[in-house]
């Protein structure tokens, strides 16, 4: 996964689990079919970005939270796993760091460049609840995608709705 503009405002490569690899393919297919964006709006546009707030996507992640049910889980919470479960997984600290985007802590590390291939094995060495293929959403991607991903874009967007 490419992030055009990070937060040092610099493009970075995001290795992605081979799990989500397999089931974001649909969604990259439909992208390179119809040469529109892979993640987009229930509208089908691409979401706007607004500085230092996550923009629409922000909102379409908490609508996806919202609607599924999974509020104890954000972007944020992952980022902890997922640096939780690479420790746990041997993977090497600047590994770790470059996966989560990390800036570097020293001289040594500004001028190491760790090819795409280690940090997609390390990545992948994190465990996948068989719970996740049993969910809907894992089945029909492009059907859930625009589904989970409505939201209103306000802060109470998380509540439930009974």
């Amino acid at each position: 996964l490419v992030v055009r503009s990070s937060k040092t405002g610099e493009p970075r490569g995001v290795p992605l689990h081979r799990f989500l690899c397999d089931w974001l393919q649909p969604l990259v297919d439909r992208a390179r079919l119809d040469e529109k964006p892979t993640f987009r709006s229930p509208r089908g546009e691409p979401y706007k970005a607004v500085q230092d707030g996550g923009g629409g996507l922000k909102s379409a992640i908490n609508g996806a939270r919202r609607r599924s049910g999974i509020l104890d889980i954000s972007p944020y919470t992952a980022r902890h796993t997922v640096s939780t479960g690479l420790v746990i997984a041997g993977v090497h600290p600047h590994l770790k760091d470059q996966i989560l985007g990390h800036a570097a802590d020293g001289m040594s590390r500004r001028y190491t460049h760790v090819p795409q291939e280690p940090l997609i094995e390390a990545i992948n060495k994190l465990p996948v609840p068989d719970a996740w293929r049993r969910l809907p959403w894992w089945e029909d991607p492009l059907g859930w995608s625009s589904r989970l991903a409505e939201g209103t874009g306000k802060r109470n967007d998380l509540r439930m709705r009974t």
